[in-house]
């Protein structure tokens, strides 16, 4: 068995090498670089390749003839159709070979050099038809005046076929070939500036008195006529709304004659489909700048401004519908789709939103009337009536007796009551005789003698209610009108409306503040009567808006709160009320200032009171008090009748008061006082005495509780001239309380001299004033 198998395993490897031997062969004959299998196959393939390249040469070669012999055929056909007039054709030859070099058969390497030349070649031919377009464009729509000028109207004439170079084009035609070149829109855009500036502008500058026409003139010419003598057919009925019929007539001239036209075989008048497409893109050129001056020059207009107005405002609105329902017929609009809102853009949505219109257009209204009220410049008064409560009367006014009383003892003392030859020397106010009718502490003379048996009685009696007068302009009252006219018509309207109205009566008096201290500020800084009565105006308004507001609170209450931002529907005037009496009050402050600064003007140019024995020095004292004294009083006649009683007295005291106290203090700077210059000063002291007769002798008016140096003013007076037993009989008596124990040693020092006697009366005066209740 083992020999067995060594046989065969001996033969096995003999097939082996057998096999090997025979691979080795078969491996020289198909390597072999000269006879070999191999590099034959490789130089077939080498072959192959250079036959494929060869062929596809020349595919590019033939399909480039093709290509080329092509575009040239287009450009032949397009000059044969150009010139028989087949624009529609030559047209559609331009898309045909702009579509052929969006694609050509061109190796890149010569892409770039030919593709430039086939498109100089392109746009030549689009320029040659669309300049051949819009000649034909010019002479088919023709806008042209009426008349010599602007003011007799103008035309619009369309022809739906010219006749040109022995061809005839259609209109229609003439759009479906700017279409296909991608020339429409500028087309559009262009007829679009037109037919606003020779039809819909004029047409609405001039509304009132020009409508628009259509007239057909032969079998292919039509005519629009815009103006007031109208030759053509379609009158607009003038029972209806001329304005948006004369637009639709004009829009559905455009539809008709231009983007549809007549048929030169029938003679009727064609739309055809692609019309609507036409509108719509020029629905878009115009629609803004249409919707914008509709507005400017007719709706705004038309916008009420009374509730009563409504009603006619409700025809503009079907008209504006009716006017877009045809738009949107013919395709200048889009319609919207179920249940999609109007466009914000339309003229529906602006008259839709008639009451928000109404309110701005309302306060506009407000304000514009508030503002010429506030900007006039006539400050004429008004006399207003205020009930105050004077219940316990001690005395009736006896201020008349009292002044001619006291001017009849100045004239027997010899007393110097001349006035300044310009009394009025630093006030920039006109007098008028007419503040001067009531004069200032006149009284009825039946009540005089009545008067002093009370006096002289000591009897206290109870009046009424005494009615108690002051002045406004007459600018007041219309804005508390404007006011309430106003919130009467915002409770008729809806919530929202109703809220914005009141809110309009706010900005009115944010104005009134605004305007007044501005404009008017030169008057009222130098003219306090005016002054006063912007004040008096700033208090009346304040009060009139609290009363409208007890009568206005709840008067949009019945309208739905929940519909309101917030739920506040309440009238309130509480803060504008608050910022008028601020308002006023400043300017009370800013008058009163100013008064004041001009008296201590005229007291300082005086230079005091020192050395008044020399008569120069006492000339010039003497002058500046008689100039205190006619300014005083020049400025107590044009506030009276201004200012309410207490007021008036209050602001008279306040002056006085600055005076007097100025006074005051230069004698109580003198450190040394002669006998002759106690006299003189005594004589220009009491020249200011006469002040008293500007205030009431009636509680609370005299001259006492407004002027609180009055009485320390009198005493300083006489103490000038009495004697020194005379001045500590006073002291002892409690009389000289209002100065103090220091005043009255400085005063005693510069008036006496230097004795036993003042040694002792200034000991007693330091121990200070005597008790009361010793007196």
């Amino acid at each position: 068995e083992f020999i067995t198998l060594y046989n065969e395993s001996i033969s096995l490897r003999n097939k082996i090498d057998t096999l090997f031997m025979e691979a080795d062969g078969v491996s020289r004959e198909v390597n072999d670089p000269e006879v070999g299998m191999k590099p034959k196959l490789l130089k077939a393939l080498k072959e192959n390749r250079l036959v494929k390249q060869e062929v596809q040469n020349t595919k590019f070669v033939v399909e480039m003839l093709e290509y080329l012999s092509e575009l040239r055929t287009s450009e032949k056909r397009f000059q044969e159709y150009m010139s028989q007039g087949r624009i529609e054709e030559a047209a559609g030859i331009i898309t045909e070979m702009d579509r052929l070099l969006e694609s050509p058969p061109i190796q890149s390497s010569q892409q770039i050099h030919i593709l430039d030349r086939l498109k100089m070649q392109l746009t030549s031919m689009k320029e040659s038809l669309d300049q051949n377009l819009d000649d034909l464009l010019n002479e088919a729509i023709c806008f042209k005046k009426t008349g010599a000028d602007d003011a007799d109207g103008f035309n619009l004439s369309v022809l739906s076929a010219v006749e040109k170079d022995n061809s005839t084009t259609l209109l229609t035609s003439v759009f479906i070939s700017l279409t296909e070149i991608d020339s429409i829109n500028m087309q559009l855009s262009r007829l679009k500036k037109n037919v606003m500036k020779y039809l819909v502008t004029p047409l609405l500058k001039h509304q009132n008195v020009w409508k628009a026409s259509i007239k057909i003139e032969g079998d292919l010419k039509a005519s629009l006529f815009i103006g007031s003598t109208l030759e053509g057919e379609n009158i607009v009925d003038s029972s209806q709304d001329g304005v948006f019929k004369s637009l639709t007539v004009i829009f559905q001239f455009i539809y008709t004659f231009i983007f549809g036209g007549i048929d030169p075989i029938s003679k009727e008048t064609l739309i055809f489909s692609i019309a609507s497409q036409y509108a719509s893109t020029f629905g878009k050129f115009i629609a803004h700048d249409l919707r914008d001056i509709v507005i400017s020059e007719y709706l705004s207009h038309v916008i009420p401004t009374e509730i009563s107005e409504f009603k006619r405002f409700e025809e503009v609105s079907n008209a504006v519908r009716c006017f877009q329902s045809e738009m949107r017929r013919m395709g200048f609009m889009r319609t919207p789709q179920e249940g999609e809102e109007e466009e914000e853009s339309t003229l529906g949505a602006y008259v839709a939103k008639v009451d928000i219109l109404f309110t701005i257009k309302k306060r506009d209204k407000l304000l514009e009337l508030g503002r010429k009220i506030m900007l006039d410049e006539s400050f004429e008064s008004l006399s207003i009536t205020k009930e105050e409560s004077e219940a316990i009367i001690e005395e009736m006014d006896v201020a008349k007796i009292a002044e001619d009383e006291l001017e009849t003892e100045n004239r027997q003392n010899g007393a110097d009551t001349t006035t300044q030859s310009n009394p009025n020397e630093g006030w920039e106010v006109d007098w008028n005789e007419e503040w001067d009718d009531d004069g200032w502490g006149k009284d009825d003379s039946s009540n005089q003698n009545g008067a002093s048996n009370k006096k002289n009685s000591g009897e206290s009696y109870e009046v009424e209610k005494e009615p108690m007068k002051y002045a406004i302009t007459v600018k007041s009252k219309p804005l508390i009108d404007l006011t309430i006219n106003t919130l009467n018509e915002a409770r008729n309207l809806n919530p929202k409306s109703g809220i914005r109205l009141y809110q309009a009566t706010l900005d009115l008096f944010d104005l009134y503040r605004a305007i007044m201290p501005v404009y008017h500020s030169e008057d009222f800084v130098n003219d306090p009567s005016l002054t006063m009565l912007f004040r008096n105006d700033c208090v009346w308004l304040a009060d009139q808006l609290i009363t409208v507001q007890d009568d206005y609170i709840n008067c949009l209450s019945s309208l739905d709160s929940n519909n309101l931002d917030g739920g506040n529907n309440k009238i309130l005037y509480n803060e504008a009320a608050d910022r008028l009496r601020e308002l006023g009050s400043e300017w009370w402050d800013i008058q009163l200032d100013k008064q004041k600064s001009l008296f201590r003007k005229d007291l300082d140019e005086m230079g005091g009171v020192q050395q008044s024995a020399n008569d120069e020095r006492f000339e010039i004292c003497q002058r500046t008090m008689n100039k205190i004294v006619d300014k005083m009083n020049h400025l107590s006649r044009i506030l009276k009748g201004i200012l309410l009683p207490t007021e008036y007295y209050s602001i008279l005291g306040i002056l006085v008061d600055e005076v007097l106290t100025i006074m005051i203090e230069n004698l109580e700077d003198l450190y040394d006082i002669s006998a002759e210059e106690s006299n003189q000063l005594n004589l220009i002291y009491s020249r200011l005495l006469i002040l008293e007769n500007i205030f009431n002798k009636n509680k609370p008016n005299t001259i006492e509780n407004n002027v609180k140096s009055w009485n320390k003013f009198r005493q300083i007076t006489d103490i000038l001239v009495l004697s020194f037993a005379e001045i500590m009989n006073r002291f002892r008596a409690s009389e000289l309380d209002c100065f103090t124990t220091k005043e009255l040693e400085g005063l005693i020092c510069a008036l006496f001299a230097d004795t036993e006697l003042r040694e002792r009366n200034l000991q007693e005066i330091n121990d200070g004033h005597p008790h009361r209740g010793n007196r």
